[in-house]
């Protein structure tokens, strides 16, 4: 009797197992390779709304010729308060970034305005041009920034000025702009941030075991290789994704919605801005969002964060590699001292 009721227990659980696992769908089960996708935020304000298009060149443009010859088309805004960092670009800055690279930085901090341009040829090099004489005016109502003729002499890596190198930027650009209508949900694409997605495999298992491969590719580590083990099951439209380092925690499952065509394996998730924050904390949450974005404070009511990833289950021909934004890049780099002569920006944003 006794070996009856340790056997019964048992099989009744051998058999749980097996019915978890006749209901994973064969189709889902192999080896996944992330191949594309993209990423949008959904935002809700509670009046007519207008932000700077982060994402595409603006109108018109400042010229630089001399040492540097190239045109900058890209501008991006960032505010602290009453004071400005207006950042113009030869290209879209949130984006990974080509070589060599040209901007130009303007800021207002403490009622001053100054600006410094720079040339980045690779990771490792870069030439800092500096102005005594700036010519410039910018109009934040129409987000607006003309820069008269001013000549800017490069420094060597000790932040002395090299006479034979100079620039001299001149012209107009005004950024873009996205339209947000007022209790309408509204997306803004921010597909950018797909180039910061490692390499990344999904193997599901028909015993409802996974594992998760990704490879980063971080300036001081290449190929570095992060590896996630767990279960995985299915609930309608719901892929869950328990890894095994979680078990012990509440409400840790990576729930995605899923669909299948053909061999194309396409993942989504929706996630709340503020869904961490907590009560006493939304109304701060939801202002670090207007700030982000540009909106008037307390005009935001609702913000939501969908991204869409695409896997095949063929390997592709070529492996892709995350790449770190390079506008995160650039404000990390060391600026020569050249205090005495104009405020560093940088100093306030790290």
């Amino acid at each position: 009797m006794k070996r009856l009721l340790i056997i019964l227990p048992l099989l009744f659980w051998i058999a749980c197992d097996e019915d978890a696992e006749d209901n994973l769908p064969a189709e889902l089960v192999g080896t996944w390779y992330l191949t594309d996708g993209e990423v949008y935020m959904e935002m809700t304000t509670n009046s007519d709304q207008t932000m700077i298009d982060r994402f595409g060149s603006g109108i018109g443009s400042v010229e630089v010729d001399g040492t540097v010859n190239t045109s900058l088309t890209y501008m991006l805004l960032q505010s602290y308060g009453n004071d400005y960092t207006i950042i113009i670009a030869d290209q879209f800055l949130e984006g990974p970034g080509i070589f060599p690279l040209y901007y130009l930085m303007v800021s207002s901090y403490g009622g001053d305005l100054s600006a410094y341009f720079i040339a980045v040829e690779s990771d490792y090099y870069q030439t800092f041009y500096f102005t005594e004489s700036l010519d410039l005016s910018y109009d934040l109502d129409s987000y607006t920034v003309t820069m008269g003729s001013t000549e800017f002499f490069g420094t060597d890596m000790y932040g002395v000025v090299d006479s034979s190198l100079s620039v001299i930027l001149s012209g107009t650009i005004q950024a873009n702009t996205i339209a947000i209508p007022a209790n309408t949900p509204t997306q803004v694409d921010l597909s950018y941030y797909f180039d910061d997605m490692p390499e990344m495999t999904l193997t599901l298992e028909a015993d409802g075991s996974f594992v998760r491969i990704e490879i980063w590719d971080y300036y001081d580590e290449p190929d570095h290789t992060e590896t996630s083990e767990g279960t995985w099951s299915v609930n309608g439209d719901q892929l869950i994704l328990e890894d095994e380092d979680d078990e012990d925690d509440e409400d840790t499952a990576t729930e995605l919605s899923f669909s299948l065509s053909g061999n194309t394996l396409t993942l989504m998730m929706e996630e709340n801005y503020c869904s961490e924050a907590e009560e006493d904390e939304l109304d701060e949450c939801l202002e670090e969002g207007e700030m982000g974005f540009g909106l008037d404070p307390g005009s935001l009511t609702d913000l939501v964060m969908v991204q869409i990833m695409n896997f095949s289950n063929t390997p592709p021909t070529l492996a892709r590699a995350a790449s770190r934004s390079i506008l995160k890049q650039l404000l990390q780099t060391k600026i020569p001292d050249r205090s005495h002569i104009l405020y560093n920006p940088f100093q306030r944003t790290k």
